[in-house]
């Protein structure tokens, strides 16, 4: 069992963590900057709660199966249970520390610094208009899509990180 929980560690961090590609761009100056009242209106007209918490669970549902199809098969029974249990645990507290009312802030003080009032005025205007409406609908669409299209992709990493970890834990003394 000791070797399953080291192995969906590892497949919990790997699947949360997110590199950033480049540093942040110096903060607008004051006559640019967008306000949070600017930040609120875009982030309502773009329903970013719902697509938030869409994007969450798809992206739980997916470590699930990739996890699931990694691991499954070599589990008994009740390491099956206890995986289940584990992961059942783990998305929550994922849902929990990753909710709206943590995330809101956080995602009004990056808007914020990244984009002017014009910028903010300009995709109210966009994903107020029906195009743009249309384009926010389909993203939970594009996301399904996507993570269905990268499940091999997924799979065949969890494979290698599992020959890896029974490499090393192979390999260390007893």
């Amino acid at each position: 069992m000791r070797r399953l929980s080291l192995a969906l560690a590892l497949a919990l961090a790997t699947a949360f963590t997110v590199t950033p590609a480049s540093a942040a761009e110096p903060q607008q100056t004051a006559t640019q900057q967008a306000s949070s009242a600017d930040i609120d209106r875009l982030l309502e007209v773009m329903d970013m709660r719902t697509m938030m918490g869409n994007m969450m669970k798809q992206m739980g549902d997916v470590q699930q199966a990739a996890i699931a199809e990694g691991f499954g098969k070599d589990l008994s029974e009740q390491d099956k249970a206890e995986m289940s249990e584990f992961m059942r645990s783990a998305n929550a507290k994922v849902q929990q520390r990753l909710s709206w009312d943590k995330l809101e802030p956080l995602l009004r003080k990056v808007y914020t610094q990244l984009f002017t009032r014009q910028e903010v005025d300009a995709m109210i205007g966009f994903y107020g208009s029906a195009e743009g409406q249309s384009i926010l609908k389909k993203s939970p669409q594009i996301m399904a899509l996507t993570m269905q299209e990268m499940q091999p992709i997924m799979q065949e990493m969890m494979a290698d990180l599992k020959t890896d970890l029974d490499k090393q834990l192979a390999n260390r003394k007893p």
